[in-house]
């Protein structure tokens, strides 16, 4: 625009100059000089300037005019871009309330296409119970200009195309162009973030019941050690009222200063505890046996907030434990009593065979440790080893004591013993199963035993420890038919017959003692 205003302003100085020599034909040749004359030049020279101040003042407006537009445009097609990529519907009414601005988050969240939406009023997607409060609300800012909404998030019921409802939270403005006002919401649906917060409020509900209901004492407080919170069995358990806890220092209620640093430590270091033994002050100062179990609680950054924790008062139950293992010893004491007596009464009657069930229960109850048993199974060994032989009292003495080989009738009368002894002990309430452990104590792996002709895992196992620890006893002491024919025979018997008669486990386990720990028997 510039060099047209410079050729214009050329032209005119051409044009300027013939006109004025045209008509000065005839004058003289002063006249003509004048032309050039410095008067006339600074007049050509100003009309020049104004044509190209023109020129670039239409050329700057055109320039800015141009570039408005494009940065329009560009703006523009960012809106619509921004809109169109929005997750949140974007919709435009106008004051009839007719849809002029339509999205894809719309179309998604109320099932309708922007074809089908655009020209609609905004009622299609309200609600009927509230769509006379609607149309209100927009008569009510026409004619007022007064701006219930506008500016604001709402929330309320948005109605999609297949007739169902859902949770929508509304932010309305307004605009005015031309003085016709337009209606722009942003809607987002709802229904995860109400769901998120019934479940929030459920599940705080659930934690409050669980505070409040625990029969246990539930205690919360802060990293520096001062208690933030207690729940009713907290000041039930240890009889203080709410503002005798609340704000005091925890370690106030240890009754050992020491059981505070070392709870401290290692919770701080496994960030849990779990059934931690100490004892917690009353307010009376008792102490109370506590199993203590705490957490920590940290923020997104990792740092310790503070820590929460669940004190169960176990005084009266390890009471009842202690109370429990007198009675136990007790009755330990008194079934060993009366067992020794009963073993008495058998040896008694049999001079010959006095501490036989002594040394087969201190054997039996060795093997049964070799072999790793548990503590419950060592003891229902020994226990049987002791009586194992309590059958006998039924078989005439004369039998027991004979020097000689025993008739057939006899040693059937001795095959009876098992039998007997299951029958004597059966109606005692054992802690274990004495009476069926003695019953198949003659029984064999190979079905050849007696009373039952058990074999393999059909017998016991303390049964079979029973049995090896019996032959071995027998083997190696002496008795009336018989001298004693010495530990080396005993084993070299089970040996022989592992596998067959003995259980194998059971043999190797009595080998072991015997020939590679130094085991020795009384005889």
């Amino acid at each position: 625009m510039l060099l047209v205003s410079l050729v214009f302003g050329a032209l005119y100085w051409i044009i300027d100059t013939l006109v004025y020599a045209l008509t000065s034909a005839g004058a003289s040749s002063s006249s003509i000089t004048s032309l050039f004359s410095t008067t006339g030049i600074w007049q050509r020279l100003v009309v020049l300037c104004f044509f190209v101040i023109f020129g670039s003042h239409v050329q700057y407006t055109v320039t800015k005019r141009r570039e408005t537009e494009a940065t329009l445009q560009e703006t523009e097609e960012r809106y619509r871009s921004l809109v169109e990529t929005s997750t949140d519907a974007i919709i435009s009414i106008d004051e009839q309330m007719r849809v002029i601005q339509w999205n894809r988050a719309a179309s998604d969240l109320f099932g309708y296409s922007k074809e089908l939406i655009m020209g609609k009023t905004i009622d299609i997607l309200v609600p009927e119970k509230f769509k006379e409060q609607h149309r209100e609300g927009v008569r009510h800012f026409l004619a007022t200009k007064d701006a219930r909404l506008v500016g604001k998030t709402a929330e309320f019921e948005g109605l999609r195309k297949d007739g169902t409802t859902c949770p929508i939270e509304i932010s309305l403005s307004a605009s005015q162009d031309n003085g016709a006002w337009t209606f722009t919401s942003i809607i987002r649906e709802t229904t995860e973030r109400r769901q998120a917060l019934q479940a929030l409020r459920e599940s705080e509900e659930r934690y409050r019941n669980l505070f409040e209901d625990s029969k246990d004492a539930v205690v919360i407080w802060t990293a520096e050690g001062k208690i933030l919170g207690v729940n009713q069995a907290t000041l039930e358990t240890f009889d203080y009222r709410i503002e005798d806890i609340i704000g005091a220092d925890i370690s106030e209620f240890f009754s050992n200063p020491k059981d505070i640093r070392i709870f401290n430590m290692k919770l701080d270091k496994e960030r849990a505890i779990r059934g931690h033994e100490i004892q917690i002050k009353k307010k009376n100062g008792a102490a109370l046996d506590c199993l203590f179990t705490a957490t920590t609680r940290q923020g997104r950054d990792g740092k310790i907030l503070g820590y929460q924790g669940i004190i169960r008062d176990v005084t009266q139950m390890k009471r009842n434990e202690y109370d429990l293992k007198r009675s136990l010893e007790t009755l330990r004491k008194s079934i060993g009593a009366v067992t020794q007596a009963m073993c008495a009464v058998v040896e008694s009657r049999d001079p010959y065979t006095a501490g036989h069930q002594r040394r087969v229960a201190a054997l039996a109850r060795t093997i049964a440790q070799e072999m790793q048993l548990s503590s419950d199974q060592i003891d229902a060994v020994r226990m049987a080893g002791t009586l194992h032989d309590i059958g006998k009292i039924a078989i005439p003495a004369e039998i027991l004591t004979s020097p000689g080989k025993l008739s057939a009738k006899a040693f059937e009368l001795i095959k009876d013993h098992p039998q007997t002894g299951y029958d004597i002990l059966q109606g005692i309430e054992f802690p274990w199963p004495i009476a069926d452990i003695i019953l198949q104590h003659h029984e064999a792996m190979d079905g050849l035993g007696y009373p039952k002709g058990l074999s393999g895992d059909a017998i016991m196992l303390e049964a079979r420890i029973l049995m090896v620890s019996d032959v071995v006893e027998a083997i190696a002491s002496h008795r009336p038919y018989r001298p004693a024919l010495g530990i080396d025979k005993a084993l070299e018997e089970i040996d022989q017959k592992k596998g067959v008669r003995y259980d194998t486990n059971v043999v190797e386990a009595c080998l072991r003692l015997f020939r590679e720990k130094g085991y020795k028997m009384e005889l």
